[in-house]
């Protein structure tokens, strides 16, 4: 029967994390490892960047000012400077180079778009009245204040983590007597669209995910133990750079119950909490522009979320991905709900598994 790992759903998800990524940059994307500006046209301050990192940094900015692509640009015509606000987006990113630079050892992870904006064209300069006084103001005055806060409790090692996860899933002998694995279910997209998919996997690091979407076809995205590609109706590219290096891990068929070798320097950075679970935080990087978190819940080990945040040339781009409804399938569990969040909303999605076998 078949059998995959948490990363293959978390990894593949990222990849495919909207199939407007894949059409809208069809041929660009063929050239992922060149720098932006030999790939698009008119690229002035960016030059330099991966141009696989475009479309994120540029939802990014939409996201921080509320707009979309038209905003700034002359849709389809991108290069095009008709439009003032592209030129003043232009002035704002190089202030914001200029205030990073200046500034690193009061700004530590810089300012972005965001820091301002915050989903407006303009920025709240003023503080908005009424003031409400901080929380603490009481409690926190001379001679009123709550009295020193109990010592909190040791936080557990990486082992002890991982290892209550991989109990919590079924063990790692369950997990290796599975050699592949067929998954159908549906994606839900932003505004309700159900889109069938079906996901092949087998061991050690092959996998295939297709989706049957109602306007752009069948989108298929694969990897054979050497080459990753991804297929639509406008043709087959091969993934390159750090796309392919996530398909790559995505493809470990036993990831889960090998997840100290796939995040070797994992470490214990705190608790927190997702809704009415408590859950310890771990955190890698992963490679030399992402860093992952991983969040487990205390009670059960089960794994609840990964945050990741991948560091570009004009911010960090943050991505979330969600794990519910665990269940059991042929001994181990797996979870049949799969939530995936960005920063445009227009490519969030949620996936859910009807049949795992």
């Amino acid at each position: 029967m078949r059998q995959t790992t948490l990363k293959l759903f978390v990894l593949v998800l990222f990849l495919l994390i909207g199939s407007t990524v894949i059409i809208r940059s069809s041929h660009a994307q063929q050239q992922a490892d060149k720098p932006v500006e030999q790939v698009r046209k008119n690229i002035q301050v960016l030059k330099g960047m991966p141009d696989s990192q475009l479309l994120a940094v540029m939802d990014f900015m939409s996201t921080s000012l509320g707009v979309n692509c038209a905003y700034c640009h002359v849709v389809p015509q991108m290069e095009k400077d008709d439009k003032p606000t592209k030129i003043t987006a232009r002035k704002m990113m190089l202030m914001q180079f200029d205030i990073n630079k200046n500034n690193k050892d009061i700004l530590g992870g810089g300012v972005t778009c965001y820091t301002c904006h915050k989903g407006q064209t303009e920025p709240r300069g003023l503080p908005q009245l009424p003031i409400t006084p901080p929380a603490n103001a009481a409690a926190g005055g001379p001679g009123g204040g709550a009295g020193p806060r109990p010592p909190a409790e040791p936080l557990p090692t990486v082992d002890q983590v991982l290892d209550k996860f991989v109990q919590a899933i079924g063990g790692k002998a369950a997990y290796e007597k599975l050699h592949n694995r067929e998954m159908r279910g549906i994606q839900v997209v932003t505004g309700g669209t159900e889109i069938p998919l079906e996901t092949y996997q087998a061991a050690p690091n092959k996998v295939v995910t297709i989706l049957t979407t109602p306007k752009q076809g069948v989108i298929t995205t694969g990897y054979n133990g050497t080459v990753g590609w991804t297929k639509n109706q406008r043709g087959q590219r091969e993934l390159a750079g750090a796309q392919l290096d996530l398909m790559r891990r995505a493809a470990d068929f036993y990831g889960d119950v090998h997840l100290k070798e796939l995040y070797p320097d994992l470490r214990v950075v705190g608790r927190s909490r997702i809704g009415d679970h408590e859950v310890y935080v771990l955190s890698s990087k992963v490679s030399d522009t992402r860093t992952e978190r991983l969040y487990f819940d205390a009670q059960t080990g089960l794994l609840l979320r990964i945050q990741g945040i991948t560091q570009t040339m004009l911010a960090r781009i943050p991505d979330q991905t969600d794990f519910e409804d665990y269940r059991d399938v042929n001994g181990v569990k797996l979870p049949f709900t799969i939530r995936l969040s960005g920063i445009n909303p227009q490519n969030d999605w949620m996936r859910k598994y009807t049949e795992i076998k």
